[in-house]
């Protein structure tokens, strides 16, 4: 099962330090997670849009939720969670506040992000 990934940044002024974020949260992340596009986020001043993607290998829906929460708890809290029942599908959405709490201390760079099963 494909996660999609879409990690928004904040006060990165070249596509280097953006790539730089991306190899940590690939790294964050673990095995089977591509980066599929870095690219400037116009909506937002000095921001870049990280795409990735992970490849879960269980298919039990209530497992890979889980794991869809431990994975982004492992970048940033707090998120919202969207969850349709009907559907089997979930959406994690964070943004940066005053009440974040970031793993580490580059991943103050995350000023959005969204992780759709």
């Amino acid at each position: 099962m494909k996660l999609q990934l879409t990690i928004v940044t904040q006060n990165q002024q070249s596509i280097e330090e953006a790539q730089e974020l991306g190899k940590l949260l690939l790294n964050e992340l673990g095995e089977n997670t591509i980066i599929q596009s870095i690219e400037p986020y116009s909506k937002f001043e000095s921001a870049f849009a990280i795409n990735l993607e992970k490849i879960l290998p269980d298919s039990n829906t209530a497992t890979i939720i889980h794991q869809c929460i431990a994975l982004a708890d492992e970048i940033v809290s707090p998120w919202l969670t969207y969850y349709d029942n009907d559907l089997e599908k979930i959406e994690l959405i964070y943004n940066h506040s005053e009440q974040t709490q970031t793993r580490k201390n580059t991943f103050n760079q995350i000023k959005w992000a969204q992780i759709i099963y």
